[in-house]
This record gives structure tokens, C-alpha cells and sequence, in this order.
């Protein structure tokens, strides 16, 4: 029996230990991957078993608070899932919020910075170095308000000494030259900023960074009248990904010498549409095959039209459902996800410019392939699910992620719509006992989820033929449950949660 304090988890009791038993003698994991019983024993047989490699990626699906748990298992789990604790790290943690009426200056007192010292000894330490793929540097002020600049020098002073480091995360710290070498020698792929800025004199003429993806998180507001560091930080024979909440990014983008050629996922805020240098600015960006557009409280009209020559390889996009139409037409769109919850009509109108309803747009009726939106109705009508079968014959995934729906109303509304020959995955919210705001424990939800598809099952079979994977969400936590169907026996499977 476990004691009291034991942080294992007992979802994971049952595989822990079998595998106790498939890759130790006494906790010590065998180098071959396989355990012999010898001597007299006319049982003997031996096991294989699976190598430390796979073990390890099997681990990294873990999430963090289960991973203690899987260290305490056994000597041989513990060699290899330790390292898996320290493969994200933040230097500077949550500073607690100072009582009412006490003025005090986040990050300024010595029990803080003694804090991050310690910290920052031990993630940088060499039993620790080696583990380290993700860094975050995140002042709890902007740094010009808080006396952290030699602290903060102190750590990217430190950063070489991460040999597997592969992301750097930086949050409302200064961009010094002293500090943009150190990034420059790191030759790291992946690096985000959050409010970090610098002088217009440091920042200019410097060259862009090789990096392959990066991520802006500025507002408009609080970069006006400051340096963009977009240019340092843009390379067009590196940059693949770009994730940007600023419209300053245009102007980089847009007065680049050379095309961003590499570039093929770019991620964009709501208000870039408004800008006189948006449509130049893609038009650099000539290989982009996935574009994503943030909601905001401000976005133009929806009589936005984008030039054809422009994103010609244009293949998925994310936003809000008035500018799918204008950002898919004339290309060969595979993917459509609505991000914004819609009205049904609204959402059957912008869809209808897809599928050719309108002579002036082409209709991407046999190039969909995956279709996600939420609504903000109570129920999905059963003639906006008749559309979707009907004007997306070739479509193989559907999300409806909102609204929540009870086993009766989806067999009715499975029962009202055509048979639709090609979709295989189909993903659902179901309606629980939560809605009367009850707490439901977590294996009476999932329970209740399995009972919903059990009387949905035969409806799904016979609407979608091609059905192989089905997935349920359920609760306010984001809990699902996930079935899959053999392809010889035709049977459901549950595969995970």
C-alpha cells in the first residue's frame, strides 16, 4: 500500500508496473533491451523488451506534474525521465503579489534576487545543463522599472553553458548589444519576445539573426515611438515560422530586399488587414502555405480582397470566417478553421463563396480536406451540417468544437443530413450532468462520455461509412475521450483520453 504522500498517480499504478517488470532485474535496465530468467527453472523464457529510446519518447508525452511520478518507479525510469523535469526552465519565478497598502517594486527586493540566484546556480549547473531545450527570461517588470539589469546580464552570460538548448523565450528585458551577441553566438532556431525593446542606435544596420521561427508579442500601442527589433531578428533564407500580435512586422517584411522564400507558416493580428502594407509585405512572402489572422476588437470590413498572384501556394487558414473566402479563393484550399464563434448563417454564407456558389470565386469544393468552427447557437442546425456534406464531398476531418450537444440531439441531427462517404475523423462536444453546475468527478465524466457514443454509435456508422476516428469533448477542463475503428472488424476501440 502506498503512503499517504506518495505523488504517484494511479492511472499510470498499472503500467508502471509492467513495466517494471519489462525493463529491470532489480530496477537496472538491460543494455539489450531484453531480461533472460536462468537457471533451474524449466519456465525460464525470455522477454523482450523495449530499448531506453523508446521508453524516453513514450516520456515526453507525459505531462510535467505526472513526470514525478514516473521517476519514483524505478531506478532505470528515473535515469530517463529525470532530464525530462528540466527540459523547459524559467530563471526568474512568479513574484508574489505585495499585501494591500505595502509599496513595493516587483523584483527589486534582496529575497528575490536571491531567489533567481539560486535558481539560475541550479539549471545552470553541469548536472542540470544538459537537459535544459527550453530557457525563459521573464522580469516580472519592464526591466527599466526593476533593479535587475546586472542579474539579467548574469544569465546571458550564462546561456552558452545550455549545450542542448534549442528555444530562448525573452519577457520585458532590454535588447543591449552586449546581449544580441550572445544570441547571435547561442545559433539557436527558435527565440520569442514579449515586450523586450532597444535603442534605435544599437539596433540599426545589425544583422539579421538565422533563425527559423520567431514569435513578436508586442501591441501596437506599446511600440509606438520605440525601435522595432523585427529586422534584427527576420532572416529570408532562414525564417519558416512567424508568430507576430504587431503590425510593425509589415514594414519588415515589406521592405525586405530579398523574399522570405523559406517562409511557410505566418501568423498575423486581425488589424494587419487595415494596413497600406499588408498586401506587399505577402507579396515577399511568395511560398507561405498556412496563414492565421488573431481576433481582435478591431477588424475591417469584410470586403477584403486579396490579389491572385499573391500567396499562391496558400493551402490553410485560421480566423475569423469572413476573410476565409477571400484568403482561399482561386487556390487549392485544404484546411479551413474558424477561430471566432459564429452564427450559423453567417457561417453557411462565407462557406457558400468556397464551394462556388458565387461565378466570382472558384469553388474549393474538391480540395477541402479538414473543416473546424464553433457556433454560437445552442444546437447545429441539421441544414448547415446538410451544406457542409453536400458542398465538401472530399472533406475527411470535421471539428464542431461549441456548441455541446446530448446523444438524442446528435442522432437527430445525424439522422436528418445525407450520408457523407469520405470523413473519417469527427470531433464533438457532448452535454454532461456539468450543465445543471454540478462537479462531476472526473471518471463519472468520462464514463458518461462512453455511454453517449455507445448510443450514438450506429448513427455515426451509418451517416459517415468512412468513419475511423471519433473524438468526445466533455466538461470545462478540456477533457476528452478519443475512439478509433479497426479497419478489419469494423469495431470501435477506445484509445485515449
Amino acid at each position: 500500500m502506498q503512503p499517504a504522500t506518495s505523488t504517484r498517480r494511479p492511472l499510470f499504478a498499472g503500467l508502471f508496473r509492467h513495466a517494471r517488470r519489462l525493463t529491470s532485474d532489480g530496477g537496472k535496465l538491460s543494455p539489450t533491451g531484453r531480461r533472460r530468467r536462468t537457471g533451474s527453472d524449466p519456465r525460464a523464457v525470455v522477454l523482450s523488451t523495449l530499448p531506453a529510446e523508446l521508453w524516453i519518447k513514450v516520456f515526453e508525452h507525459i505531462p510535467n506534474y505526472l513526470l514525478l511520478s514516473v521517476t519514483l518507479t524505478c531506478r532505470a525510469f528515473r535515469a530517463l525521465a529525470q532530464p525530462l523535469l528540466f527540459a523547459s526552465i524559467s530563471t526568474h519565478p512568479e513574484e508574489r503579489k505585495p499585501s494591500p497598502g505595502v509599496l513595493r517594486v516587483a523584483g527589486q527586493t534582496a529575497r528575490y534576487r536571491k531567489r533567481v540566484n539560486e535558481r539560475t546556480a541550479f539549471f545552470f549547473s553541469p548536472q542540470i545543463c544538459h537537459a535544459v531545450r527550453v530557457c525563459r527570461i521573464s522580469l516580472p517588470l519592464p526591466e527599466d522599472e526593476c533593479d535587475g539589469d546586472d542579474l539579467v546580464d548574469h544569465i546571458f552570460a550564462m546561456l552558452p553553458h545550455l549545450p542542448n538548448l534549442r528555444a530562448l523565450e525573452c519577457r520585458h528585458i532590454r535588447l543591449t548589444p552586449l546581449r544580441l551577441h550572445v544570441l547571435r553566438r547561442l545559433e539557436l532556431p527558435t527565440m520569442s519576445f514579449d515586450l523586450c525593446f532597444g535603442n534605435m542606435a544599437d539596433l540599426a544596420g545589425m544583422p539579421s539573426m538565422p533563425l527559423r521561427e520567431v514569435t513578436f508579442k508586442y501591441s501596437d500601442a506599446s511600440i509606438a515611438g520605440q525601435a522595432s527589433p523585427c529586422p534584427v531578428f527576420l532572416s529570408p533564407d532562414h525564417l519558416e515560422t512567424l508568430h507576430a500580435t504587431t503590425t510593425r512586422v509589415l514594414d519588415s517584411l515589406a521592405s525586405s530586399r530579398v523574399p522570405f522564400t523559406r517562409l511557410r507558416t505566418l501568423e498575423l493580428p486581425g488589424e494587419c488587414l487595415a494596413s497600406r502594407h499588408f498586401i506587399a509585405a505577402l507579396a515577399r512572402c511568395p511560398e507561405v502555405e498556412n496563414i492565421a489572422l488573431h481576433a481582435t476588437d478591431y477588424l475591417p470590413q469584410a470586403n477584403f480582397t486579396l490579389p491572385d498572384g499573391v500567396l499562391p501556394h496558400l493551402r490553410s487558414y485560421r480566423g475569423p470566417h469572413h476573410f476565409a473566402a477571400a484568403f482561399l479563393r482561386h487556390r487549392t484550399a485544404e484546411k479551413l478553421e474558424v477561430s471566432v464563434p459564429c452564427r450559423p448563417a453567417s457561417l453557411e454564407s462565407s462557406l457558400a463563396k468556397l464551394y462556388g456558389q458565387h461565378d466570382s470565386l472558384s469553388g474549393a469544393s474538391n480540395t477541402l480536406r479538414s473543416l473546424s468552427f464553433p457556433l454560437t447557437s445552442a444546437d447545429i442546425p441539421a441544414p448547415l451540417l446538410g451544406t457542409i456534406h453536400v458542398a465538401f464531398p472530399m472533406l475527411s476531418a470535421l471539428a464542431i468544437p461549441d456548441p455541446a450537444l446530448s446523444s438524442s440531439e446528435i442522432k437527430a441531427l445525424l439522422n436528418a443530413v445525407p450520408a457523407h462517404y469520405a470523413l473519417t475523423d469527427l470531433t464533438l462536444r457532448i452535454q454532461g450532468r456539468d450543465k445543471f453546475n454540478l462537479w462531476i468527478p472526473p471518471a463519472e465524466a468520462a464514463a458518461d462520455a462512453a455511454s453517449c457514443f455507445g448510443k450514438v454509435r450506429l448513427s455515426l456508422v451509418k451517416t459517415y461509412p468512412s468513419i475511423r476516428h471519433v473524438r468526445f469533448l466533455y466538461g470545462s477542463e478540456g477533457a476528452s475521450l478519443h475512439w478509433e475503428r479497426s479497419q478489419t472488424s469494423g469495431l470501435f476501440v477506445q484509445v485515449g483520453q
